[in-house]
């Protein structure tokens, strides 16, 4: 069966139990699909948010510019 017509034609005939395991397969491949087309965090590459302007400086003069307010 290649299409989901034939598949469709052949439900009718199919017992509870082949309906039953028909529909845990079914299951089965839409969780393996939703997890697998989702990428992960893990697998991004890093993001470039462009060259440093300028160097980020000591801890100290973090601290000043936050007291004099130029951040």
């Amino acid at each position: 069966m290649s299409t989901l017509a034939e598949v469709k034609a052949v439900i009718p005939q199919l017992s509870a139990t082949e309906l039953a395991t028909l529909e845990q397969i079914v299951q089965v491949a839409r969780r393996e699909k939703s997890t697998t087309s989702k990428p992960s965090l893990q697998n991004l590459r890093p993001a470039s948010v462009g060259k440093i302007l300028r160097p980020l400086g000591t801890r100290e003069e973090w601290h000043d510019e936050m007291r004099e307010g130029r951040a």
